[in-house]
């Protein structure tokens, strides 16, 4: 008990009932099948030396972090757990939260390891394991519970890697035989899970897996210091000491500090870039006489920070803690996380708003003289294409018109001679035979004349 409250202390509690949360993924599993209470009892003094470590001789390394005060908590005392703005725990008892929650990734019995991804454990292992977070800790509905499984997640999954790393990966490279690994079981991990985690990690797919993840490792250039503090924290003890939100280029300071107290930073590759934005940021301040706000400052080094460290990627933003996307911090109506007033922000939309009018009067005028443009071609087009059209019918029509002409003229002068061969054949054929005027006369109007007017 003295242990506890030496542990716990200045860690705030609440008596009140357990509470599985507002956005919990169904109703909390509590009957005989729940292995949740079970209390990790693995202390650091038990943790064997691996078969290496103790052939060589090295000093055993600390064992894993059990928080035997916490899971032996009295039922209905909480740890009273604070969260900024954004959801993100804080304080003291975030840390205490982050811990337990790493207990929790440890336990086989509640997050088993012989699943493949996280996402595919069942809903069943889910619900405990918020059940467990909620009767251990008051979130006071502020922290989500997609952020607490995704936390265990990560941790559950770094867990995987270090089992790797010192049970597995040294035994393979000697040569070891896979018996001999199965036996090499880590303390508190079950057989069945070790067996079905050595088999996975000898595939191939997961040979592939790991050395993509150490490529990606190998892009980190700068690492944090901020431990088990968490980035969130950080950032609310800034604020508290300034009476503002840090910039990002502040929040990159603070988080990369050497753990000496000094002011210097961790590694000289972070000093060097760090050095290299506060120059550009010095070289884009304006002249003293001109008007330059604080919050005008906090927008020139994030400019300035996103143009040395390059976007965000995924929609995640580095520095403001684990979980924070442009989403959610977009969302809560901050682009700088509350560094910029009100009235600032107010500003800077109306000078966006008239930009943004006077760029589409612009475009509605080049588009209006286009269009008239357009018209006056199309209007001159059509003019002239009629009158090409018009010629070329007016010539084509004369041309059909003195062509039946001529074969009007033609076909009259054919039927003129017709006439002319048969009265000069009807009158040689009178004369011929000796007939006489009246004759002839009666015989032209009732026999060639009727005939040729019948034709």
């Amino acid at each position: 008990m003295i242990g506890r409250t030496r542990t716990l202390k200045g860690v705030r509690f609440s008596s009140r009932g357990s509470s599985t949360g507002s956005n919990t993924l169904g109703s909390a599993a509590t009957d005989s099948q729940s292995t949740g209470d079970e209390t990790p009892t693995q202390s650091a003094e038990e943790v064997p030396a691996t078969p290496a470590e103790a052939t060589k001789g090295t000093k055993r390394k600390r064992g894993p972090t059990n928080m035997k005060y916490i899971w032996n908590l009295q039922p209905g005392t909480r740890i009273v757990v604070d969260a900024n703005q954004y959801g993100q725990p804080i304080g003291k008892e975030a840390s205490k939260l982050a811990e337990f929650l790493g207990t929790i990734a440890r336990t086989g019995s509640i997050c088993p390891l012989n699943t493949k991804h996280w996402k595919h454990l069942s809903k069943y292992v889910l619900e405990n394991i918020l059940r467990i977070v909620h009767e251990k800790f008051d979130l006071q509905g502020k922290v989500e519970d997609s952020d607490i499984l995704s936390h265990v997640g990560k941790l559950w999954k770094e867990f995987k890697s270090t089992l790797k790393t010192r049970y597995y990966k040294e035994m393979i490279q000697e040569g070891r035989p896979i018996e001999e690994i199965y036996e090499n079981n880590p303390p508190g991990v079950h057989d069945d899970q070790w067996k079905w985690l050595v088999e996975r990690w000898g595939t191939p797919q997961a040979a592939a897996q790991s050395e993509k993840a150490k490529e990606s490792r190998a892009k980190v250039r700068y690492a944090h210091t901020a431990g088990n503090i968490g980035y969130a924290t950080l950032n609310a003890q800034f604020a508290e000491k300034e009476g503002r939100e840090p910039s990002r280029l502040e929040q990159f300071r603070f988080q990369h500090l050497q753990k000496d107290g000094s002011d210097k930073l961790n590694s000289e590759a972070a000093e060097q870039v760090y050095d290299e934005a506060c120059k550009m940021v010095k070289d884009s301040m304006p002249t003293p006489e001109s008007s330059f706000a604080p919050q005008d400052n906090i927008v020139l080094e994030n400019e300035i920070y996103t143009q040395v460290f390059g976007p965000d990627k995924n929609g995640k933003m580095l520095g403001y803690g684990r979980g924070m996307t442009k989403s959610r911090l977009f969302g809560y109506g901050s682009v700088t996380r509350g560094s910029q007033s009100t009235s600032a922000i107010s500003t800077l939309i109306e000078e966006m708003s008239a930009k943004h009018v006077e760029q589409i009067q612009t475009i509605q005028a080049e588009q209006a003289v286009r269009e008239k443009t357009l018209l006056e071609e199309a209007e001159s087009r059509f003019r002239t294409e009629a009158a090409e059209r018009e010629t070329h019918l007016i010539a084509e029509a004369e041309e059909r018109f003195m062509k039946l002409t001529e074969i009007r003229e033609a076909k009259f002068m054919e039927m003129m001679d017709a006439h002319e061969k048969k009265y000069k054949a009807l009158i040689n054929e009178c004369m011929a035979k000796g007939m006489s005027i009246e004759f002839q006369s009666s015989g032209l109007d009732d026999k060639a004349f009727s005939s040729d007017d019948d034709e």
